[in-house]
């Protein structure tokens, strides 16, 4: 058993969590929601975006550029075998 390491960083996993229970999300909610700042946001989503737990859209409205997240097939998979895992592990029994 292995734990996902891209979910198990805290600032990712509490990235997928918000992504799970929404739609989609843009990326000031979640720079705001999750005080973070605009580069390391950015860092975060690139590697949730590289191992396809995350999709990112980008548009204009007007001349104001808008970026949108959300979880994708894959990530709610991934995040689940996560939880299956952690408890899992709450469950073990270590002797001494």
């Amino acid at each position: 058993m292995s734990l996902n390491k891209v979910i198990h960083d805290s600032t990712r996993l509490r990235i997928m969590m918000i992504l799970s229970s929404v739609k989609e999300v843009d990326f000031n909610f979640l720079l705001n929601t999750l005080n973070l700042s605009k580069g390391n946001l950015s860092s975060h989503m690139g590697s949730l975006e590289k191992n396809d737990l995350v999709n990112i859209q980008k548009e204009f409205i007007g001349k104001i550029p808008i970026t949108k997240y959300s979880i994708t097939e894959n990530g709610k998979r991934q995040l689940d075998l996560y939880w299956i895992e952690m408890e899992s592990i709450k469950s073990m029994k270590f002797s001494k």
